[in-house]
């Protein structure tokens, strides 16, 4: 059996930081920490998404962290399969309580059409592997109202009308991590990917999405090894890094 990945000994909290993955980082320069180390915080103040995007949290209502990993098992072609365990594991976490959970490409998560969770991942190589892979994981909770200009934000409790401890939706949420990172680990790397592109939005439905040049109709079919995305239109498969397509409609 193995060692449990996360324990509350290895949760570094802080009421207010800038952001969850910059404190990690820096705590992965000036220290030593262990697998599974978790930075938590109540205020996040410039939380940050994909290349330039920012992420809105009210302080106090929702899951703010940053999870650094040690996947030095894992060869670098294959880094995409962190993220992989990452958005899974909010997924499984999720869908304890809602249906219609998806991942959206490359890692946000939404319900239905409505964004809940955003994941931003930032990796470290040392020579042929991934020596550290920070996570971090904005989860919306308990926060009702959005006042940013994101387009579609959710949270758990505005789909249940519930209130949650963050305590215990914290332990919930790593313990889901923490079995598909194992998964991973054990190399169980076909699975993860099939539930990957199980769970994937849009997944082989035609929808309309925009490049470079234009807009255009196409179908998800799905991923690459490098982690881009798939998508045949016109009887021709594209294939995109982040950020060089967007979802339309």
């Amino acid at each position: 059996m193995q060692q449990k990945l996360f324990t509350p000994q290895l949760i570094i909290r802080k009421n207010e930081i800038n952001s969850t993955n910059n404190f990690a980082l820096e705590l992965i320069k000036s220290a030593n920490p262990a697998a599974g180390t978790v930075v938590l915080t109540l205020n996040q103040t410039k939380g940050r998404g994909q290349q330039t995007n920012s992420w809105e949290s009210e302080s106090g209502k929702n899951l703010t962290i940053s999870i650094i990993l040690r996947p030095e098992f894992l060869p670098i072609p294959d880094q995409f399969h962190i993220s992989m365990v990452i958005s899974l594991g909010v997924h499984d976490y999720l869908k304890e309580y809602l249906d219609d959970v998806l991942v959206k490409w490359p890692n946000d998560i939404y319900v239905g059409d409505k964004k809940i969770a955003g994941i931003l991942i930032e990796h470290s190589i040392m020579g042929s592997v991934l020596s550290t892979s920070v996570c971090g994981i904005g989860l919306n909770i308990n926060q009702r109202k959005f006042v940013s200009d994101a387009p579609n934000p959710i949270s758990l409790s505005n789909c249940t009308n519930q209130e949650y401890d963050l305590e215990t939706e914290l332990s919930n949420l790593l313990g889901k991590i923490e079995n598909r990172y194992f998964q991973l680990e054990d190399g169980d790397k076909k699975q993860l990917e099939k539930d990957y592109l199980d769970t994937l939005y849009w997944m082989n439905e035609p929808h309309t999405y925009k490049d470079k040049n234009g807009v255009f109709k196409g179908k998800i079919v799905g991923i690459t090894e490098w982690g881009q995305l798939r998508i045949v239109a016109e009887g021709k498969e594209r294939i995109y890094n982040f950020k060089e397509v967007s979802f339309v409609r």
